[in-house]
């Protein structure tokens, strides 16, 4: 049902995935398009939270079919599928058609590096 619509915005939705690993984006989408994929029926054109990590969805059950083929089409791009694959990723699309992207991947941190820095700060 709104499978067309997200790939109408996929090169948007790839762009801003890029984006959101500086810190969360919204994009505000056109309400119409989404009304149109409707075809007059009447159903919840918002979802609270769809996380994908690292390339699988989250909380399946709970998602609207807006959310889960949001999903599909972002997990069916090579492009985008590979972004996912290494990263936590939160979306949430409110009634307002704005759509938001949180990277929520945990920052490595090099234990190893860090123990060097320290040692020798107390060596001075």
């Amino acid at each position: 049902m709104f499978s067309q619509t997200w790939k109408k915005y996929l090169p948007l939705l790839t762009l801003f995935l890029k984006k959101s690993a500086n810190g969360p984006q919204t994009i505000q989408l056109n309400q119409t398009d989404f009304e149109r994929a409707l075809g007059g029926r009447k159903l919840k054109l918002s979802f609270s939270r769809m996380e994908i990590n690292k390339g699988r969805m989250n909380n399946l059950l709970k998602n609207t079919a807006l959310a889960k083929e949001l999903a599909d089409v972002l997990l069916d791009d090579p492009v985008t599928s590979k972004l996912l694959r290494t990263r936590n990723v939160s979306f949430s699309f409110n009634g307002n058609s704005e759509l938001s992207i949180t990277d929520e991947t945990p920052l490595a941190v090099e234990t190893g590096n860090l123990e060097e820095t320290v040692d020798s700060e107390a060596n001075d």
